[in-house]
């Protein structure tokens, strides 16, 4: 219970403190990211893809597919959407989102939870940028974890 609340209190923190400092914003409606990620959450590594849609200005909608690498494997199906805050700080993209997640473990189960985020972007070329994003898995084991790539704007 204090890993989650710790997580969420995280969360809105620092949503909160990116607010804090706003300008103009490098996310635009229309646009399509893709990013190919490693993943590490509670002692387990990931390679999966992200795709995001910008639905309006500050809005995406999207998700992470990942596959498990370790023990006998599987498969993270995670949606979500996040708001992307307008910052002062040039070619830097500070976002945060929610969604829900489904891990199915190859070798049988699954689990259900909400994924919150925090993520940001650095755009080294109007079309690359560098990614990272903090992930909070909220189910009855709590967890954080961290997921980084290289996104393409598409």
């Amino acid at each position: 219970m204090k890993k989650t609340l710790l997580m969420i209190l995280t969360l809105i923190l620092s949503g909160y403190l990116a607010a804090a400092v706003s300008s103009k914003n490098i996310f635009k409606k229309g646009y399509r990211l893709l990013t190919p990620e490693i993943i590490a959450i509670e002692h387990t590594v990931a390679l999966g893809i992200n795709f995001e849609l910008g639905y309006s200005r500050n809005v995406g909608i999207g998700g992470d597919l990942f596959f498990l690498l370790e023990g006998d494997g599987g498969v993270v199906i995670a949606p979500d959407i996040c708001y992307h805050f307008e910052l002062k700080v040039q070619d830097l993209d500070l976002f945060m989102g929610i969604g829900p997640y489904l891990a199915i473990g190859f070798g049988g189960g699954s689990e259900f939870g909400v994924k919150p985020l925090l993520g940001m972007r650095f755009y080294l070329s109007p079309k690359l940028a560098a990614y990272f994003k903090l992930i909070f898995a909220i189910t009855k084991d709590p967890s954080v974890g961290g997921a980084f790539g290289i996104s393409f704007k598409l």
